[in-house]
């Protein structure tokens, strides 16, 4: 007859099962890191590098934003890339109040086929009525009651927000030339058109502080307009133009150097010089002397269109005066006394 367990000697065996399923899974922890759930149905376009890049580009971005914003509104701001994250779009749209401040950009991507390459920038509530104070004369404190823009409000901003979108052209000088515009205003989260729900869009956070008021700015780019700017195609066929212009400019450098070597030039060799008086030239005669400012010893200027560009001796070369060239001078330097 089989052995009968004891509640006791049970507890013991689950409580054994459970411990050794906690140290597999601990060992599965230290073999393999952290493990992230990935959805196979919602694949993600853009890889590690391509995102730490695009870090890399709004990390500057965000400083130069930082100096931008301060000499704007006159008043302390810091603005600091928080992450950059791929989803899709509509959970960002969701995560989105009603009531926003949003930009939308065409960056007008040199050799781009769409019509609009399409950003968009969303800014805090708190930030942007902080701004409209600062920039009416205010001391910049944000908006205590919950209230929609006003016209001239979104006007005042939309003239703020055109700054902020001509900085992204800087950034990206480097990786593609792009001419950046913003396009209009959105305050209504709801009404945006122009990106699919379904579409992949990479977001910027920075979080931007204006005073003493903290606040968010999104920057989100969907994958075809991402796709458009980090192409490495394109990348590559800017390093060849500028590599073309480099060779351009050399030839031309070479054809006006050759032509240069074409050109006749006086060159004078002088001994020294000696100022008289009107009266005593012109009562000189045979066999006069004249005392020049210059030792027996002392070099001959060899001037090449009124600059000295040599010094050397005087000698004699087939029975004809010559000078010896013992040394070079800078261009343009004066003849020594």
């Amino acid at each position: 007859m089989a052995e009968i367990l004891s509640q006791s000697q049970i507890d013991s065996l689950l409580s054994s099962l459970t411990s050794g399923k906690d140290e597999i899974e601990d060992q599965k922890t230290s073999l393999f890191g952290r493990v992230k759930e990935y959805d196979f149905r919602r694949p993600k376009l853009f890889t590690r590098e391509q995102l730490k890049l695009l870090f890399s580009i709004y990390e500057n971005y965000a400083r130069v934003l930082s100096s931008h914003t301060t000499g704007i509104l006159q008043i302390y701001s810091l603005i600091e890339i928080f992450e950059v994250e791929e989803q899709q779009y509509y959970e960002f749209n969701n995560a989105l109040p009603d009531s926003v401040l949003m930009g939308m950009i065409d960056l007008e991507i040199k050799g781009s086929d769409d019509e609009e390459d399409l950003v968009l920038i969303d800014m805090s509530k708190d930030i942007g009525f902080c701004s409209i104070e600062r920039l009416l004369g205010g001391r910049g404190k944000p908006l205590e009651a919950d209230r929609e823009y006003t016209e001239i409000e979104i006007g005042v901003l939309e003239y703020f927000i055109k700054g902020m979108v001509n900085l992204m052209k800087n950034v990206w000088f480097d990786y593609i030339e792009i001419t950046p515009r913003l396009i209009k205003i959105e305050t209504n989260s709801r009404t945006l058109q122009g990106i699919s729900a379904n579409e992949n869009v990479v977001i910027i956070v920075m979080n931007i502080t204006v005073n003493e008021t903290q606040g968010k700015i999104n920057i989100c780019i969907p994958a075809t307009t991402l796709d458009m700017l980090l192409r490495n195609k394109t990348s590559q066929n800017k390093k060849n133009v500028k590599r073309g212009d480099q060779q351009a400019e050399e030839t031309r450098r070479k054809s006006i150097i050759n032509e240069i070597r074409k050109t006749e030039l006086q060159i004078t060799g002088r001994l020294g010089e000696v100022e008289v008086l009107s009266q005593d030239l012109f009562d000189l005669e045979v066999g006069d002397i004249l005392k020049l400012n210059k030792s027996v010893d002392s070099s001959v200027d060899v001037i090449v269109n009124d600059e000295v560009w040599f010094r050397g001796e005087m000698g004699v070369f087939n029975k004809n005066k010559a000078i010896v060239i013992k040394e070079f001078s800078e261009t343009g330097s004066e003849p020594i006394k």
